[in-house]
């Protein structure tokens, strides 16, 4: 028995003793290099699958109103990117007031291109008499060609995004609102939370640290965590049964898909975006590639990374094949490397296609 213990302690120490040699000798580069700065390059000479165009015509569900420049010229660069990834169509969130009269003369030009969300106009929110006057705005923006509304973004600090006394989209005070969407037919894409590490510890710990820190929401007072925000949009879908919604970057929920799935199976008027969230869907292929094609009925495809084409070939790379470790910027703000989920075709169609279609022709 002395032995066996006298063995296994020598192990220990060699072992010890291994890795305090490996860290001594990794101790320069490990106290200069800044996480920010880390961007590794897959060194493996494996199959490469180059996808430059969506397998089918693709509706981009998820893109913002540029900010700045020359609209009209900024408009036919889009198109022209759209055109050679096979993107038909894109929806636009272009704001409320002013900024959605700008880009509707702009961007309503190209009615077969661009369709156009508006948001809320949230003034007064925390005085008597709130709704009507919203409503009032959300009218107008139809008039002008708004088709739905998005993106309505909480955080945990309310729609106001800290500007005020917090109203969440489950106050009464949003009833009348939400319930407008379901008169005119609109669905709104809705920002509920942010991802679950950016409410965690900040520490070493932090399985996405990288980019947790960046977004960080552990140190912000007064705000609703991570669960009770879920819980305020499934509160939110449950009161409002006829309004559509699209709760963007897969509901936030990419780390417990599911959760997400029981509340697909609950309320059928919930759907969910992929937008920015396909880097972390890479980093556990199997399981999201089982997910999304068990809830192909219920996922729509999104950017929201800007126009460029590599962010597009990015996309369609993650979505349609089964390649391996490999990193893909455009997309992604992780050092996590990613592995393709080779989605089938049928799941492929209704995410970039037909789900959207249903969605708009509600």
């Amino acid at each position: 028995m002395k032995t066996l213990l006298f063995s296994l302690l020598f192990a220990s120490i060699m072992l010890f003793s291994h890795a305090q040699q490996r860290q001594m000798r990794a101790s320069g580069l490990q106290d200069s290099l800044l996480l920010k700065d880390y961007k590794p390059q897959s060194i493996f000479i494996i199959p490469e699958t180059v996808v430059l165009k969506a397998k089918y015509p693709a509706i981009d569900m998820h893109m913002h109103a540029p900010r700045g420049g020359n609209l009209d010229s900024i408009a036919l660069v889009q198109i022209k990117n759209m055109d050679e990834t096979g993107v038909q169509k894109t929806i636009l969130f272009c704001g409320t007031g002013k900024a959605f009269d700008q880009f509707a003369a702009v961007y309503g030009k190209y009615p077969d291109r661009f369709e156009l969300w508006c948001g809320f106009d949230l003034t007064g929110y925390d005085k008597s008499g709130f709704g009507p006057a919203t409503i009032a705005e959300l009218e107008r923006c139809v008039r002008l060609g708004a088709k739905g509304v998005g993106e309505i973004s909480d955080k945990g600090s309310g729609l106001s995004r800290g500007r005020g006394p917090a109203m969440h989209l489950d106050d009464p005070r949003m009833d009348p609102i939400l319930e407008k969407l379901a008169d005119l037919r609109l669905p709104i894409n809705v920002h509920t939370g942010d991802p679950k590490w950016m409410y965690e510890p900040m520490d070493a710990n932090n399985d996405l640290l990288f980019e947790a820190y960046y977004f960080r929401l552990d140190n912000q007072k007064n705000i609703l965590g991570h669960a009770e925000m879920i819980a305020t949009l499934e509160r939110t879908v449950k009161k409002h049964p006829r309004t559509t919604f699209v709760a963007c970057h897969f509901m936030n929920l990419t780390y417990d898909l599911d959760q997400l799935g029981t509340l697909f199976d609950k309320y059928p008027n919930l759907y969910a975006d992929v937008s920015q969230r396909e880097a972390y869907l890479a980093s556990i292929p199997r399981f999201a590639k089982q997910f999304i094609e068990k809830y192909s009925d219920r996922i729509v495809w999104g950017t929201d990374q800007g126009y460029s084409l590599p962010m597009y070939w990015n996309s369609f790379h993650i979505l349609e094949t089964l390649d391996e470790h490999f990193y893909a910027w455009d997309v992604s703000n992780t050092r996590w490397c990613l592995y393709g989920l080779g989605l089938n075709d049928a799941t492929l169609k209704k995410l970039y296609r037909d789900n959207a279609l249903k969605i708009l022709k509600k």
